[in-house]
């Protein structure tokens, strides 16, 4: 893989998640690190970041860059009470038909 194409996938993921946290929660995040594992391990970018302009409200949260999708999700126990206070769970199932 060329450094473009490595590039185009950690922004490709970086989009993912920040699209992720707006659509699920209706948050507006900042990614400020990520890192991809090796290709032969996982097809994961594991990223850190924080609400925007709340940095307590962190989070850690992977994105499959073949399936196109969100894993690994954790929160701080300040982001976990703002979603809540949005009255949503976010621990709850999401329905597995979408």
């Amino acid at each position: 893989m060329n450094k473009s194409e490595n590039e185009s996938q950690m922004q490709d993921a970086k989009n993912l998640a920040i699209q992720y946290f707006k659509d699920e929660y209706g948050l507006d995040v900042e990614i400020t690190d990520q890192e991809k594992l090796a290709e032969y391990i996982s097809p994961q970018i594991n990223m850190k970041g924080y609400v925007k302009g709340k940095p307590e409200e962190s989070f850690n949260i992977s994105v499959d860059y073949e399936d196109k999708k969100t894993t690994n999700f954790v929160m701080s126990p300040e982001l976990e009470k703002a979603i809540r206070a949005k009255g949503i769970d976010p621990f709850a199932k999401k329905d597995a038909a979408k």
